[in-house]
């Protein structure tokens, strides 16, 4: 197989390893302190009904109120809003505690060729989409190894490394948010809401393959 990726490393000779933890060097992400007071807000708002976001379910969003009808079940929140551009709640939320920015604002050291990325995903759960442990702004050369845009083992292994490298950072945080996915009470009710579902089966299906995704704890995901 001709490797696109592999090709470039070696004709340049730079070994893959080293090209990788250059990338990790160079994330941006909250720091611990702040995000703990972050995290516990989240929280917060989610209990008590406050505006929280998720991005959107579907083509074009289409199905979203299946997660909002979800979560209004699941937790009395009627303040679930979708993302109007998948992304603007987290780049807000990296902006202002950061200190940079990739657009011009004022009060921020501004980012050329930064990507805000998701470490872990789970983007429709609303105790991941603004998680201050699950948003970075990753450099735009080394962001299609995250898996957005590449396949192959070079991907697998950089996706390993840049998930094992924000575990480390902020484990208390994401021991606390898998505690809470694994919650026996929270899982028997996702599955009592799926029974009574009306929607068509496939559509059914495909929220419920989604719902897996969305609350499956992270510590099996990280090597």
């Amino acid at each position: 197989m001709r490797d696109a990726y592999e090709r470039f490393f070696e004709s340049l000779k730079i070994p893959p390893e080293q090209f990788f933890q250059f990338g990790l060097s160079e994330i941006v992400h909250i720091p611990f302190d702040a995000a703990c007071a972050e995290w516990e807000q989240l929280k917060l708002r989610i209990t008590n009904g406050d505006i929280v976001f998720i991005r959107g379910f579907g083509r074009n969003a289409l199905n979203s109120h299946l997660f909002v009808d979800l979560y209004t079940s699941l937790f009395g929140h009627r303040n679930i809003s979708i993302d109007p551009t998948n992304n603007a709640a987290p780049a807000k939320l990296l902006q202002v505690l950061t200190g940079f920015s990739k657009t011009p604002r004022k009060g921020c050291e501004r980012l050329r060729n930064y990507q805000v990325t998701h470490v872990f995903g789970r983007t429709k759960n609303p105790y991941a989409f603004t998680a201050p442990w699950n948003i970075v702004y990753l450099p735009k050369i080394i962001d299609p190894f995250t898996g957005h845009e590449s396949k192959g083992d070079l991907t697998l292994k950089f996706q390993q490394m840049f998930r094992q490298h924000i575990f480390a950072i902020f484990s208390p945080m994401i021991h606390d948010f898998n505690q809470m996915v694994s919650d026996q009470q929270i899982v028997s009710r996702i599955d009592a809401h799926l029974s009574i579902l009306d929607q068509p089966p496939a559509l059914v299906e495909k929220f419920r393959n989604s719902l897996t995704e969305e609350w499956r704890p992270i510590a099996d995901v990280v090597g």
